[in-house]
């Protein structure tokens, strides 16, 4: 039974001021006519009045789905749950939806600051459309689940951010939907909350709810949701299981962030300057030039240094560094096996084999310092990136949260009564 039909939807929205209802006679018209309406602009010179958010986009998602929506900024996301949850209608096509819709696009969007967090969940649960019974039967389940049971009798302007969309959370879960549509808003939560709230949509998933979860965290898409939509400039780009499309989404990402190239990540280096890093290269193990490697593959990290004094001996370190959290991953050094002097121009090779990271996104911070490495001689801050890919085409990013960047071979063994123990899988 199909909960969702999106049927050929197109959604257009004019770029232009408000208008007249002249305006919008005349521009009847001239759409009648095959005219095109166009703006005139300093910058761009005559550009189209109108643009397409959405266009024919056709979706059907069974009861029980829990589909993940993924896609740069202004893909066409947030305007594809407008449509579900009947806020704004389609220009083009049909939406058709069974069932009761919550929308957790603006969480909290009906509470109002004045009003304690009692009062408050009684008006978002009757906006939802609880009877005041209802709300009193899973009141102190919601804010159990929200966790704010020492402010519940204060006035919401004095919640933080992170507790107001908890209380907006909880109540809008007890509201008894059967399609949900979540929009980036457990981003404001914190660790804790984020579980909590995931493993709730997880049970409305498998109580037979349907879930549309928009998010840029993969991670939690990925716990989440069986199929993921991908949407490119209002368009489906592709459709199917998580691992597949999460994996294509990842590689076209990874791709553009290191064709925007590294120049002006380079600039980013202190040191005092008697010994400069002057290029550096990132290859595979056969030496050709490397942005993206696989996992368990090596990476071959080679830079080219100038010194402008002879220094007795200096210490090259390279780091990898992961991207988004900005955690050091692991760091080389050349102490103890260095040169025992440094003068004129030279080149360095550090070769990681079996890189054993997850698929994604790492940075290099290189440095050169004095032997008892006190005195820095150059810090590249952010050097060159690459990422890391998923070996074999086995969908990259596997997985909870909690699985951190590392990969490490492991042996899990299993007793069975008497049984001695027996190894049952290994990586």
């Amino acid at each position: 039974m199909l909960s969702i039909q999106l049927d050929h939807v197109g959604k257009r929205y004019r770029t232009s001021r408000s208008r007249t209802v002249m305006d919008l006679i005349a521009s009847k018209v001239n759409r009648l006519r095959g005219h095109r309406e166009e703006i005139h602009t300093a910058e761009h010179g005559s550009v189209d009045a109108t643009m397409w958010a959405l266009r024919d986009v056709s979706l059907d998602v069974p009861q029980g789905a829990g589909l993940g929506i993924i896609g740069r900024n202004g893909a066409g996301k947030t305007t594809l749950l407008k449509l579900v949850s009947r806020v704004t209608w389609p220009t083009q096509g049909s939406v058709r939806i069974g069932g009761h819709v919550v929308s957790l696009i603006e969480l909290g969007a009906g509470f109002h600051h004045e009003l304690t967090g009692r009062e408050n969940v009684y008006l978002g649960a009757g906006l939802f459309g609880l009877t005041r019974r209802e709300t009193d039967r899973c009141f102190d389940a919601i804010v159990d689940f929200a966790d704010v049971a020492p402010l519940i009798d204060t006035p919401m302007k004095r919640y933080s951010s992170g507790l107001y969309a908890r209380l907006g959370f909880a109540v809008a879960i007890f509201s008894r939907p059967d399609i949900v549509l979540v929009d980036e808003v457990l981003a404001v939560g914190d660790a804790p909350f984020r579980r909590r709230a995931i493993e709730a949509l997880r049970g409305l998933i498998a109580d037979g709810k349907t879930v549309l979860f928009i998010s840029h965290d993969l991670w939690n898409v990925r716990r989440l949701c069986t199929d993921i939509l991908w949407l490119d400039k209002g368009q489906v780009r592709a459709y199917g299981p998580a691992a597949q499309i999460t994996e294509q989404y990842m590689n076209e990402v990874n791709l553009a962030a290191l064709g925007a190239g590294d120049a002006a990540l380079q600039t980013q280096r202190t040191g005092t300057g008697e010994v400069r890093y002057v290029s550096v290269e990132l290859l595979d193990a056969d030496g050709n030039p490397a942005g993206l490697i696989e996992a368990d593959d090596s990476l071959i990290v080679r830079a080219s240094y100038r010194a402008d004094a002879a220094i007795q001996r200096a210490v090259f370190q390279i780091a990898i560094v992961d991207v988004d959290t900005g955690v050091v991953i692991t760091t080389a050094s050349s102490a103890g096996d260095g040169p025992t002097g440094v003068a004129a121009t030279g080149a360095i090779e550090c070769r990681f084999t079996h890189l054993a990271l997850r698929p994604r996104q790492y940075v290099l911070r290189l440095s050169i310092t004095d032997a008892r490495q006190i005195l820095p001689y150059d810090v590249l801050m952010a050097g060159p990136r690459f990422a890391v890919t998923a070996s074999g085409g086995a969908g990259g990013l596997s997985g909870t949260e909690e699985d951190g960047v590392v990969s490490l071979p492991y042996q899990f063994f299993h007793r069975a009564g008497a049984d001695g123990l027996q190894a049952v899988n290994r990586a």
